[in-house]
């Protein structure tokens, strides 16, 4: 059964990257939107589309319910991801908010509940590609937060009888994005302002896929839309499955740079790096990033570009290291779900354009 957009939806964490999307998602398919962040969040992408606005703390019971006064169904994507956060505030935003607003919505008798969780609540994979019945057990305090908050939005579903729905998306990438776009588009373009135009890459490596975030909102109302999807969790990733030569080959592609995928790296060893690349202290990754950073301020100022990105590499990239990263979204597309762009490289490439008209990047030509 397809629900029909005659109704209210609230979208929690609407100033984050992900939010907006979704409320344009629902706005365009013609759902009432009520957005909702905290008072001290920046709003300015959110007040342009002209839905509802209200400020809410989610840790609070009573702004949780308060907020949930007249809405049918709540899409939620308010959760923290930074790995140097403390265990506290990642309970608080990813596992406490979840159960406050979970216990809100089903005393609200909501009657749809999309809950975001993440591909990283897999951990390393032991087999791929990694489809949605793949054992859970994650290694970080993220993963294992969104894995607390997943439990207990489907916990909702089987005692208060909420409607949930998870999606767990991999790597999101797309327009506005901040924290995949410093390390995937600021390093490189930092690399061609440096005046090296072909760099030798891995012939193959470990694979792995990643997705735009239209898709993402695309396939978080696709969810909500079908009571089918009930009790259900969703990977949500693109068809691109790539070695991370190919990746890496596509990224410098679209800035211009050459490459030549001719160094034979084996697995073992990047796997052994990275497990050691986890376990560094946290001061080598801050005098890292305060590096990139300083190099990236020279590109910015010399090009007058918008000082949005921030190049930075932090465990969570290493981790990437350790095995194939590779999401199955068959399940997601028996739903019926199409994806817009199901080549990395189509919505890659349109990307980098958005960033370069926006004068976040330099000119490419």
């Amino acid at each position: 059964m397809v629900l029909l957009p005659d109704e209210t939806v609230l979208v929690t964490g609407s100033c984050g990257f992900i939010g907006p999307y979704v409320i344009e998602e629902l706005l365009t398919r013609g759902y009432g939107v009520r957005a909702t962040d905290l008072a001290t969040a920046d709003f300015s992408r959110v007040e342009p589309l002209g839905c509802e606005i209200v400020t809410a703390d989610l840790s609070r019971k009573d702004q949780a319910a308060s907020v949930m006064t007249g809405v049918d169904m709540v899409v939620h994507t308010a959760a923290r991801m930074n790995f140097y956060l403390d265990r506290e505030s990642y309970l608080l935003a990813n596992y406490h908010v979840t159960v406050n607003t979970c216990e809100a919505a089903a005393e609200a008798g909501v009657r749809r509940f999309v809950h975001f969780s993440s591909c990283d609540t897999y951990g390393p994979p032991e087999r791929s590609p990694v489809g949605e019945d793949h054992r859970q057990k994650p290694i970080n305090l993220y993963g294992i937060t969104k894995l607390f908050g997943e439990r207990a939005a489907l916990r909702a579903w089987r005692e208060h009888g909420l409607p949930v729905s998870v999606i767990r998306p991999t790597a999101v990438y797309g327009p506005d994005c901040v924290y995949i776009m410093g390390l995937f588009l600021a390093v490189p373009v930092m690399i061609r302002e440096l005046g090296v135009r072909k760099v030798p890459l891995p012939k193959k490596g470990f694979v792995a896929n990643m997705v735009h975030v239209r898709d993402i909102a695309g396939a978080a109302v696709h969810v909500m839309e079908r009571e089918e999807a009930v009790g259900e969790a969703y990977n949500v990733s693109d068809d691109s499955s790539m070695c991370v030569g190919e990746l890496v080959e596509t990224i410098l592609d679209s800035i211009g740079v050459a490459s030549a995928r001719v160094l034979p790296v084996p697995d073992l060893f990047v796997s052994i790096i990275a497990r050691l690349g986890m376990h560094l202290p946290s001061r080598f990754f801050f005098r890292l990033n305060e590096y990139l950073q300083r190099a990236w301020d020279r590109v910015v100022i010399e090009h007058g570009l918008v000082p949005a990105l921030s190049p930075r590499f932090d465990p969570g990239f290493a981790a990437f290291g350790r095995g194939d990263y590779d999401f199955d979204n068959s399940r997601l597309k028996a739903l019926g779900y199409r994806l817009r762009y199901p080549e990395f490289s189509e919505g890659w490439n349109a990307s980098v354009r958005w960033y370069e008209e926006r004068g976040w990047i330099p000119p490419l030509s």
